[in-house]
């Protein structure tokens, strides 16, 4: 009993985390720009690669019904994180008894920093994962009757792909092996249990998830444009490191002393030693159970299916958050493996201490003010409450902003609704001259401030972006430092002129 709390509490803690992140993080490009093409305008069935339907359309209900905000922003995403974490729960409560395994890999699936980070990101892999282990999980649990279950893990793969057409080669992949399995058990079982034929089989696995994808994604998937599916890999190599470094980006130096010198120690060498542990057990027990052999053949049809593509059509590989979809897929097949009631006790042992090191990395990776592939926007809520306080303190409107503020700062702007700003309009380019206020990379534009004598009065706390002023303004060139910057953040949310 206990035991179970511990898996449960890790899984209430892991969702609350996702919540407070999706409060206090500023708001990213691609989340933004989600929301003014495709929220904003209720045009949610636009077809381009950043509009991940089901999830869009999600977020338009969200924001209609409760408002705007980074929260109501992100609300399904988190409704994505729920159905992950409980679905990980049970998995991992399935394919092994010993809570040793359970725990850590527990750990692994639902702590993956990267994975955590789309737990809250407005973007649709977090459904897209979650209703992926649904299909995953149905077969495992076997509690219910063989069609039901044909039906249900269908439609979990179609929502999977209605969520984020980057999944389609890995559901697809899903319904080979979950048809493959169905028609297994179909053939095994007496006629008189189910009584279900072949032909009924196949139409159970396949005609519910078609219809859900079609009837949500149908309309812009039939007309996406070939010429937009440019972000990816171009090696098998450069896939598999971008999901490494993503998984193991980067330990919280906050959590300092000797266990983070261990944990740095350990980084290189952790994913090696359990992926050569995890082959000597598949040598030794000469086999693989049900559950390893099903999770084996999903990953290995979706990265050929991803590799066929590539090769013959010049689509490209998955890349970072567009393969996201094999790492719980993979840490759940070593998990199995380590699992197998057969083989060597010592060498499960070694996975089983390879699975909590593992965990315990990532437990101290956890970050609560940005996500790894959208660093650059960490300082963009600061830095509206920085213009914030101009804006009613001064009364300035005009604001030039390089192009990886400007859509966030759209959002607060609106999510806001108290400034008197017009539209930021994202700077492609040169800057104009002549802006009372200007948003952009300090490094990157250095020239430009240079050239035309701008004096930066606020400084990112962790990247590069600057608020800069021209001197003799309406607009004192006076640096903005913590303390004044925490008014500005209260006049922002209140209204008031901060002093």
């Amino acid at each position: 009993m206990i035991e179970r709390w511990l898996l449960i509490l890790a899984g209430l803690f892991a969702f609350i985390w996702a919540v407070v992140r999706a409060r206090v993080q500023s708001i990213t490009l691609d989340e933004a720009d989600t929301y003014f093409w495709f929220v904003a305008n209720s045009d949610v069935f636009y077809p381009f690669p950043n509009n991940h339907v089901l999830n869009t359309l999600l977020m338009w209900v969200t924001t209609h019904a409760f408002g705007l905000s980074s929260l109501t922003a992100r609300m399904p995403a988190l409704l994505g994180a729920i159905i992950y974490i409980v679905t990980c729960y049970f998995l991992c409560r399935s394919i092994t008894d010993r809570f040793s395994l359970q725990f850590p890999v527990f750990i692994c699936l639902v702590f993956n920093p990267f994975i955590l980070d789309f737990m809250v990101a407005a973007r649709g892999y977090s459904l897209a994962n979650a209703f992926l282990m649904i299909a995953v999980a149905i077969p495992v649990w076997g509690r219910l009757s063989l069609g039901v279950s044909c039906a249900l893990a269908s439609l979990a793969l179609g929502l999977s792909f209605a969520a984020n057409f980057s999944f389609g080669f890995v559901d697809l992949a899903g319904f080979v092996v979950i048809l493959t399995w169905a028609a297994t058990s179909n053939a095994e079982a007496p006629p008189s249990r189910d009584g279900a034929g072949l032909g009924r089989i196949v139409a159970l696995c396949v005609l519910p998830g078609l219809f859900v994808a079609l009837l949500i994604g149908g309309y812009p998937l039939a007309h996406m444009k070939r010429g937009d599916l440019y972000y990816g890999a171009r090696s098998l190599g450069e896939m598999t490191r971008s999901l490494v470094d993503a998984s193991l980006y980067q330990l919280n130096p906050r959590f300092g002393g000797s266990l983070f010198k261990v944990m740095r120690f350990l980084k290189p060498r952790m994913l090696p030693a359990l992926g050569v542990l995890c082959v000597c057990q598949i040598v030794v027990t000469r086999r693989l159970g049900k559950v390893s052999a099903m999770l084996a053949g999903i990953v290995t049809l979706a990265v050929v299916l991803h590799w066929v593509a590539f090769r013959f059509d010049r689509l490209p590989l998955p890349l970072s958050r567009t393969g996201i979809f094999l790492l719980p897929l993979c840490t759940l097949l070593v998990g199995a493996i380590a699992a197998a009631p057969t083989g060597s006790q010592w060498l499960r042992r070694g996975m089983t201490a390879v699975f909590l090191c593992l965990g315990c990395y990532f437990v101290l990776c956890l970050r609560l003010e940005y996500f790894k592939e959208y660093e650059y926007d960490r300082d963009v809520k600061d830095v509206y409450a920085v213009l914030a306080g101009l804006n009613h303190k001064y009364g300035v409107t005009d604001v030039a902003a390089s192009g990886v503020y400007a859509s966030p700062l759209n959002f607060d702007r609106v999510a806001s609704g108290k400034e008197t700003f017009t539209e930021f309009r994202p700077t492609a380019g040169e800057f104009p001259v002549g802006k009372s206020i200007y948003v952009m990379d300090g490094t990157f534009d250095r020239k430009f401030i240079d050239r035309e004598g701008l004096v930066v009065i606020y400084q990112g706390g962790s990247t590069a972006v600057v608020v800069a002023v021209k001197p003799g303004g309406r607009i004192p060139a006076i640096r903005i430092e913590g303390d004044i910057l925490l008014r500005r953040r209260m006049g922002a949310r209140t209204g008031l002129s901060p002093q």
